[in-house]
């Protein structure tokens, strides 16, 4: 039943930040008591979606023995403070309707307003029979990474009229992407490791997330990829060297404008591999390895490979090669890789720590033929030096690849593992 009178949501915005700290659990208490509905929200923290620009989010519910939805793609709108308010689109209010016991609600965002094109875009069909966002996509760049990426997060609650407090209905918004940030890191103080770009491979970057009662573990998510829609994310940037610390290439400083975080859909999927999955994924990066010692150039050296820098040093190019008869040329860069095998989850945060030319491990190992032509990678020209070798694609460019370790953390506290790559 549709009454004129206004409705007001009650969220905890302002208690939702973007620190990576442990999940808040506080609610506001209702202060309107009576037969109108109204909700509490409570998030786990994030790094896209806060007080600050959550400022609506989409409604639904199906009222039981009702034969249609109750409410159906309403906006809750940020009126005042922490306060939102729903009204339908002909003006009225919500309530409780009488003789009915049990609702479902179910929620989705963030929306900027109810036309900004900042929203996030979905396809929602929800009926009391089936619940869906189809055609959920994360657009790819090769140059921004996750810059223009949305933390979709979503909510679902069936609430009971006898133990909901003055018709307050909490809404337990979840995060329903996955995270993704890529560091690297270089340990040997006689190498020199530069990198001008970081390029996550052969993700698969659409499908339809439907509410399920066999997921209620899982926040009742249940991710429906499209297999055959691949895509590549990343950065290309100024030459960084590495140090013995790792740097950020695909993220950043969660309240940086210029935060590159990857917000993925949750997957799973087998690494890339040259001879049994060339669809698999893997991380790619444009980089040059050098290698300094003490000492004047050795007379067995070569113009080709070599270069005094000193009187008391030299420097060897070790990556990538020369083409045979070219000059030292301190601009070259070539094209490495690291196959992964993703496992990510929704609500979680995983971060690939590389380690280049450590006690176990090296500067990763060929990529596969013609990358260097992948759309949206940095344009060719004579400072690239592709890979034209066949029998090269998936061997170690040094002596061994790059060794990595795994952060994964519940957009908290994070724990590690070191996971060599083989």
């Amino acid at each position: 039943m549709v009454m004129k009178k206004n409705v007001k949501l009650l969220g905890m915005v302002a208690m939702f930040s973007v620190t990576l700290a442990s999940c808040t659990n506080d609610e506001l208490k209702e202060v309107y008591q009576g037969e109108e509905i109204s909700f509490t929200t409570r998030m786990t923290r994030a790094v896209e979606t806060n007080s600050g620009n959550l400022k609506a989010f989409r409604v639904y519910a199906h009222a039981e023995n009702y034969g249609s939805m109750f409410i159906n793609h309403e906006m809750a709108t940020k009126s005042d403070g922490n306060i939102f308010s729903l009204v339908s689109h002909t003006g009225g209010s919500f309530f409780w309707p009488s003789k009915v016991n049990n609702i479902e609600f179910w929620a989705y965002g963030p929306f900027t307003s109810t036309t900004s094109a900042d929203s996030v875009k979905v396809d929602a069909e929800i009926t009391s029979l089936s619940q869906q966002l189809q055609n959920f996509k994360v657009t790819p760049s090769m140059t921004e990474g996750g810059k223009g990426h949305k933390d979709l997060i979503v909510a679902y609650t069936k609430a009971n009229r006898n133990t909901v407090s003055g018709m307050t209905v909490p809404l337990n918004f979840k995060h329903a992407l996955s995270q993704i940030e890529v560091t690297a890191k270089c340990p040997d103080t006689e190498k020199t490791i530069k990198i001008k770009g970081a390029w996550l491979m052969n993700v698969k970057s659409s499908g339809t997330l439907a509410f399920s009662q066999d997921k209620e573990q899982d926040a009742y998510m249940d991710w429906h990829l499209k297999n055959e829609t691949l895509a590549n994310y990343g950065v290309a940037v100024d030459p960084v060297t590495l140090q013995n610390k790792y740097t950020t290439f695909i993220g950043g400083d969660t309240d940086s404008q210029d935060n590159t975080s990857l917000m993925l859909i949750p997957q799973s999927s087998n690494k890339w591999d040259k001879e049994t999955n060339s669809k698999g994924a893997y991380i790619l990066l444009l980089c040059r390895v050098e290698a300094t010692h003490q000492g004047k150039t050795p007379e067995n050296g070569t113009i080709d490979d070599v270069i005094s820098t000193t009187d008391n040093a030299h420097t060897h190019q070790l990556f990538p090669t020369p083409p045979t008869g070219t000059e030292y040329n301190a601009n070259q860069y070539g094209y490495t890789c690291v196959a992964i095998a993703p496992n990510w989850e929704h609500g979680k945060k995983y971060k690939y720590n590389l380690e280049f030319c450590g006690a176990n491990s090296g500067a990763g190992v060929y990529p596969p033929l013609n990358v260097e032509n992948t759309p949206g990678l940095p344009e060719k020209d004579d400072t690239i030096i592709p890979n034209n070798e066949e029998d090269k694609v998936g061997l170690p460019i040094l002596d061994n690849p790059i060794k990595f370790s795994v952060d994964v953390a519940p957009w908290g506290n994070a724990n590690s593992s070191d996971v060599p790559m083989d």
